[in-house]
């Protein structure tokens, strides 16, 4: 899985959706939810026996690890990179004249 785009995310997947939510790196406001829903190419049964449950752990740990670097790379188009202190922030700490977050902005 790739490093975070952000410093802060939050998982909130369940087995029936893949939910990721990116945080900017200055202010700390959410800057995108993203959510793919998740449809297991199992049946669902009742009982299941500790190999097939394996099986489906691994499965789903193997989608979700493909959604998470999807979702990774697709909050790239709702975040800014400062070039100067490389952290991914929001629009409103970014400065988009000068090319620089709000905090690199105030000590040039």
């Amino acid at each position: 899985m790739l490093e975070p785009v952000t410093k802060k995310y939050e998982d909130g997947s369940t087995l029936e959706v893949f939910r990721f939510t990116f945080f900017c790196d200055l202010c700390g406001r959410e800057v995108s939810k993203i959510t793919y829903p998740y449809k297991p190419p199992f049946k669902a049964k009742i009982f299941i026996s500790r190999s097939e449950q394996k099986a489906r752990e691994l499965i789903w740990q193997s989608d979700h690890a493909s959604a998470y670097d999807r979702a990774n790379k697709e909050v790239l188009l709702h975040v800014n990179r400062c070039p100067v202190c490389q952290r991914r922030v929001c629009d409103d700490c970014y400065h988009d004249t000068d090319g620089l977050c709000i905090e690199c902005m105030s000590k040039t």
